[in-house]
C-alpha cells in the first residue's frame, strides 16, 4: 500500500530587495575597511610611505607618441629626460656633443660594475662627450642610491616604465646607445663594458677621448 504522507513544505526562500543589497554591501565595505586598516596598523613602519608611493607615478610619456625603434644610422627618438637629481630635459638639447646613453638598473650587478668605468671615461672626455644614465624599472630612492653607491657624477634619468629602453631597441640590461653630435644613433651594445671597451667603441666611430 502506497505512504499517503506528503513531504513537508520547503520554507519559501525570500528574495533579497534593493534595500536588502545597499545593507549587505554597505556591511561589507565595512569590513574591508576594518581589515585593511588592522593591516596597515600591524605593518607600522613597513608600510610604503604615501610620498614614496605618489613618486611612482609617472608624469606622462617619456617617448613621443609614435617614435619609431631606434635603429643605428636614423634619427634618435627625442626622448623626454627626468633626471634623478630635479629636472628635465629632451635629448635633443643635448645635441653639439656625443652622447653616451647608459641604461642599469639597481637590481643588474654587471650595470653597477661597469659605472665606475663610464664615470672615468666621462671624466677623461674633458667635456667632449656627455654621457646620460638611464635607470630602468626602479623607485626614485633606489635609484639615488645606486648613483651614490658607484660615485658616478654625470647625470642620470628615471624610465620607470622601460618606455624609453624599448624604444632604443633594449632587451636586457646594462645597455649602451651611442649618438652623434647630430642626433643621429651611431652604435649599440648590451652587456657591461669596461673603460677601455667604451673607449674602442667610441673610436670606432670616430670620437676620441683622453
Amino acid at each position: 500500500m502506497a505512504s499517503t504522507d506528503t513531504p513537508p513544505a520547503r520554507p519559501r526562500r525570500r528574495a533579497i530587495g534593493p534595500v536588502g543589497i545597499v545593507v549587505i554591501t554597505l556591511i561589507s565595505a565595512s569590513v574591508a575597511l576594518a581589515a585593511a586598516w588592522a593591516l596597515l596598523a600591524t605593518r607600522g613602519s613597513d608600510a610604503v610611505p604615501v610620498q614614496e608611493a605618489l613618486d611612482q607615478v609617472d608624469a606622462g610619456p617619456v617617448v613621443p607618441k609614435g617614435a619609431p625603434t631606434a635603429e643605428v644610422g636614423a634619427p634618435a627618438p627625442d626622448v623626454r629626460l627626468d633626471y634623478l637629481d630635479g629636472g628635465t630635459q629632451q635629448l635633443s638639447e643635448l645635441r653639439g656633443a656625443p652622447v653616451v646613453l647608459n641604461f642599469w638598473s639597481s637590481t643588474c650587478a654587471p650595470c653597477l660594475q661597469e659605472m665606475p668605468d663610464f664615470q672615468k671615461v666621462y671624466a677623461a672626455a674633458g667635456g667632449k662627450l656627455t654621457v646620460v644614465g638611464v635607470d630602468v624599472a626602479d623607485t626614485e630612492s633606489a635609484g639615488r642610491q645606486m648613483v651614490e653607491r658607484t660615485g658616478v657624477k654625470y647625470r642620470n634619468a628615471r624610465d620607470p616604465r622601460s618606455q624609453i629602453l624599448a624604444v632604443f631597441g633594449g632587451t636586457a640590461l646594462p645597455r649602451t646607445v651611442l649618438v652623434g653630435a647630430d642626433g643621429t644613433v651611431l652604435d649599440t651594445h648590451t652587456g657591461a663594458l669596461s673603460a677601455a671597451e667604451l673607449e674602442d667603441l667610441l673610436g670606432r666611430n670616430g670620437i676620441e677621448v683622453g
